[in-house]
């Protein structure tokens, strides 16, 4: 039967459709035109002795500039041009394998696939008219699109039979059902290396020695961080009340007279902090009215003002700003100043070695967390609280989800799951876990694992996913292989 007969019999079958996905206008776009520069003897390459011809290069290069759009750079462009290359010389190892293998695609199979294609079909139906006229306004004649999409569907076959040998395991399959069916909830405390830098504690002896074995590294260190660290502005320390004017419905003058007799008290000797705590309406009243260190950029030109007309150490007049008026107690004053680097030497020297040292403080303190944790059951708040460690509760979730919730993902994260899968509800995990540079303590409150029974129905599913995902990474392995085992020559670019 021909070709023609056969798309005219052939039905609207499951298969038939199926076969689109492997169709059609791969290479198909038509206009344009693209250097041949570097290509001998009409050939752009050679592959194990055939030729993959100039004309060949030239359309599948136009409609993957088509694809790209317009707008492309000289590099980009370039680029383009060898990974067309790339590709054909793919396809062409691909098919010559495939020959080798013995496999073929017959008539009928092929006027299933063009069939099937949308673009070819009129009134949801192949219609060989329909068919001809896009052909010739692809430029193409019947027998080299057919013999195209031939070779597109050998190609399928092809990575059919290779993906065969890509074999997903019972064992693996009841593996995957039972990770991501599995619920868990998980407590745990992190440990900040910044928590314990404090607790790190850098002896005269070492801190010379590093000064001595280490120069290069601490002047790098100042150059780093001069700019934040040492070049510093006008800085000043300020405690604060605020009495608002900002809001609507309020008379300034009463606020003001508030303020000043405010003031009053303060420069008559009232705790400032105390009087901040009852009257403040800023939010640093809960902190006796401390503003902390800012730096001149970062404080109210009305406040610096001020506090430089008051002086360290004493309290200020009464300061209308645009939040509403103001009563400083003003702790300190510092003057722009550069730190120099031999002031600033030591000090770094102690800032490296406890940075350096703080990771085994911290997991020092993590054991000693899991270890009352796994005597009692209960966190150890006590420790906990006194370091002001937080503590995440992940509420349920499956292990075959990408991470841990309020946890950073990555290996690191996978081995916390590996050891959550093994562990019983309400067990503490033994060792604490290190992820991107902070550690872990770690409790699996609730280790739901899935019924036995629900096993056959997941099962499938999860297979096929398995099996199209080992599949797929086979392929393109023994694909890469092949492509590096064949003989090929480019003559694009060449020269």
């Amino acid at each position: 039967m021909s070709l023609i007969e056969n798309l005219r019999n052939s039905t609207e079958s499951t298969s038939t459709r199926f076969l689109i996905g492997v169709v059609v206008l791969a290479f198909v776009i038509a206009g344009g035109s693209s250097s041949r520069q570097g290509c001998a003897g009409g050939m752009a390459a050679t592959v194990n002795g055939e030729t993959i011809s100039i004309q060949e290069f030239d359309r599948a290069l136009r409609s993957n500039f088509q694809r790209a759009g317009s707008g492309l750079d000289d590099a980009q462009r370039a680029e383009l041009q060898r990974s067309t290359l790339d590709q054909l010389v793919r396809q062409r190892v691909l098919l010559q394998e495939a020959r080798r293998l013995g496999l073929a695609v017959s008539d009928a199979e092929l006027a299933r696939s063009i069939k099937a294609v949308p673009a070819f079909q009129k009134d949801e139906k192949f219609d060989e008219k329909t068919y001809l006229e896009r052909l010739e306004r692809m430029s193409y004649s019947r027998s080299e699109f057919e013999a195209m999409q031939r070779e597109l569907l050998l190609l399928q076959k092809l990575q059919e039979v290779v993906a065969r040998g890509a074999l997903v395991t019972e064992a693996e399959v009841r593996a995957a059902w039972q990770k991501e069916n599995t619920q868990v909830d998980l407590t745990f405390v992190r440990f900040p290396p910044a928590e314990f830098l404090g607790d790190v504690v850098v002896s005269d002896a070492d801190r010379d020695a590093l000064l001595t074995a280490r120069a290069s590294d601490i002047e790098a260190r100042y150059k780093a961080d001069y700019e934040r660290s040492y070049n510093l502005p006008k800085r000043y320390h300020l405690h604060a009340v605020l009495l608002r004017t900002d809001i609507g419905g309020v008379d300034k003058a009463a606020v003001q007279a508030r303020a000043e007799a405010i003031a009053a008290q303060a420069k008559a000797g009232s705790d400032f902090a105390d009087l901040a705590r009852r009257w403040s309406e800023d939010l640093s009243a809960k902190d006796g009215g401390d503003l902390g260190v800012l730096a001149a950029d970062a404080l109210d030109p009305a406040l610096a003002t001020a506090a430089d007309a008051t002086g360290a150490g004493n309290i200020s007049a009464v300061v209308e700003t645009g939040r509403g008026f103001q009563v400083l107690r003003v702790e300190s004053i510092e003057e722009a100043h550069v730190i120099p680097l031999e002031e600033a030497r030591a000090q770094i020297a102690v800032d490296m070695l406890k940075l350096e040292r703080v990771d085994a403080v911290a997991s020092e303190y993590a054991a000693r967390v899991l270890s009352a944790w796994s005597a009692g059951g209960v966190l150890p708040r006590e420790l906990v609280d006194a370091k002001g460690l937080p503590v995440v509760e992940t509420g349920r979730f499956s292990l075959g989800d990408d991470g841990v919730p309020s946890l950073a993902d990555g290996p690191a994260a996978a081995e916390l799951l590996a050891a959550v899968a093994k562990a019983k509800s309400g067990e503490v995990l033994a060792a604490p876990f290190t992820i991107k540079g902070i550690t872990y303590a770690v409790q699996v409150v609730a280790h739901d694992a899935p019924a036995e029974s629900q096993y056959a129905d997941g099962a499938r599913m999860i297979r096929a996913r398995l099996e199209f995902t080992r599949q797929q990474s086979y392929f393109s392995a023994w694909m890469a292989s092949l492509e590096k085992e064949a003989d090929v020559v480019r003559y694009y670019g060449e020269g």
